[in-house]
C-alpha cells in the first residue's frame, strides 16, 4: 500500500512538472498567434525599417539609466546593509537576465540566491527585498494609472481593458494593506512563531517558521515611514526615467501618443510581464500592449506592434547583453563582488541609510 501511495506522489508530482514547463510555452504561442494574426507584415517591416535611430537611442540610455537608478534603490530596501553600486547593479542585472531566459520570473530566486553569497546573508532576507521591490514598483505604476484615469479619463481606452489594469493596480494596493497589516502585528507573529517552533519537533517546520520570520525582518524598512519615503522617492525616479524611454520609443515611431497614452503604454506591458508565460514574457506582452496601444488611439495594429516590439527588444538588449557577459564569467564575478563588499564594509561610515 505504502508503495502505491509513494507510485501515486511520484505521478502526481511528474503531471505537475511537465504542466508547469508546458503550459508557459501554450499560453506564449497562443498569444503570439493572436497578437500577429491579422498583422499585414509588410506595413509593420515598413513601420520597423523607418523608425528614428536617435530616438530609439535614447530609449536604451534611459533603460540603462534606470536599472542603475534601480541598483542604488535595493540597498534601501535591507534592513540593515552594506551594498555597493556595482555589486548591487551586477546581481539585479543578473536576476533580471535569467528573468528573460527562465519562465515564471524564477530570475528573482536566482537573484536572492547570489544577493545571499555576496552579502552572506539568508537568501530569505533578500528574497523579502526583492518582494519589497515588486510591490514598490507595482504601487508606483498603479497610483501612475489611477492618476490617468482619475484626471483625463479613460478616454477612447476599452473599458474591459482599462477594468483588467485597474484589477491589477487594486490587487496591488491590498497586498500593500496586507503587508502593512502583517508588519505592525510583526512583534505578535513573532512570539506566535516562537511559540509554536518550540512546541514541535520537526525539524522542517523549525526552520520554515524560522525562514518566515527572516522574510518578515526584510519588510521592515517598510514599516518606517521615513524609509518608505525615501523608498517611494526612488520608485518614482526610476519611473519616470521609465517613462521617458517609452516616449522615446512612441517618438521613434512618430506616434502621436499624448503622455497620458504613452504612461499607459508603460503600465500594460509592465502590468501584462506579470502573466506567468514563457521567458520574457514575448508574445503575452506584444498581444495585451498592442490591444492598449491601438485602444488609446494608435493609427494601426501594425504601428502599435512595432512600438511593443522596440520596447520589447531594447528591454532586452539593455538586460541581454551585460546579462549574458556576466552570466559567462559568474565565478569570478561572485569572487570579486564578495571582496569588493568586504572592502566596502571595512571603510568607516559605510552603513547602509
Amino acid at each position: 500500500m505504502p508503495g502505491h501511495v509513494a507510485q501515486g506522489n511520484q505521478h502526481t508530482f511528474m503531471k505537475r512538472r511537465v504542466l508547469k514547463r508546458i503550459l508557459p510555452w501554450l499560453i506564449t504561442l497562443g498569444a503570439l498567434y493572436w497578437a500577429f494574426r491579422d498583422v499585414e507584415w509588410g506595413v509593420l517591416w515598413s513601420h520597423i525599417r523607418s523608425a528614428r535611430p536617435m530616438y530609439i537611442a535614447i530609449a536604451m540610455l534611459l533603460t540603462i539609466t534606470s536599472y542603475w537608478v534601480r541598483a542604488a534603490r535595493w540597498p534601501k530596501l535591507f534592513p540593515s546593509v552594506t551594498f555597493p553600486l556595482l555589486s548591487s547593479w551586477k546581481v539585479l542585472v543578473l536576476g533580471f537576465f535569467m528573468n528573460n531566459i527562465l519562465p515564471a520570473r524564477a530570475g528573482e530566486i536566482v537573484r536572492a540566491h547570489l544577493g545571499s553569497k555576496v552579502l552572506g546573508k539568508p537568501g530569505t532576507l533578500v528574497l523579502a527585498t526583492i518582494a519589497s521591490e515588486r510591490l514598490a514598483d507595482g504601487l508606483t505604476i498603479s497610483v501612475l494609472f489611477a492618476s490617468i484615469v482619475g484626471f483625463f479619463g479613460r478616454g477612447r481606452l476599452d473599458p474591459e481593458i482599462a477594468n483588467n489594469l485597474l484589477l491589477v493596480s487594486y490587487l496591488f494596493g491590498a497586498v500593500a494593506l496586507g503587508v502593512i497589516a502583517t508588519l505592525s502585528m510583526r512583534n505578535t507573529i513573532f512570539s506566535i512563531v516562537e511559540k509554536y517552533s518550540n512546541k514541535t519537533d520537526g525539524k522542517a517546520r523549525k526552520y520554515a517558521l524560522s525562514r518566515l520570520q527572516i522574510f518578515i525582518d526584510g519588510l521592515s524598512p517598510l514599516r518606517s515611514p521615513k524609509q518608505a519615503l525615501i523608498i517611494a522617492c526612488w520608485s518614482v525616479m526610476i519611473w519616470s526615467i521609465e517613462l521617458g524611454a517609452f516616449w522615446a520609443v512612441a517618438r521613434a515611431f512618430d506616434s502621436s501618443l499624448p503622455i497620458s497614452g504613452v504612461a499607459i503604454f508603460l503600465v500594460a506591458v509592465n502590468f501584462s510581464s506579470l502573466i506567468p508565460a514563457a521567458p520574457g514574457g514575448f508574445g503575452v506582452i506584444e498581444l495585451i500592449a498592442k490591444s492598449v496601444l491601438v485602444s488609446v488611439g494608435v493609427e494601426s495594429g501594425e504601428l502599435a506592434l512595432s512600438m511593443v516590439l522596440a520596447q520589447h527588444v531594447i528591454q532586452y538588449a539593455v538586460i541581454g547583453i551585460p546579462g549574458a557577459f556576466l552570466l559567462s564569467t559568474l565565478r569570478s564575478q561572485l569572487n570579486g563582488m564578495s571582496e569588493e563588499t568586504q572592502l566596502a564594509d571595512e571603510m568607516p561610515g559605510s552603513l547602509a541609510s
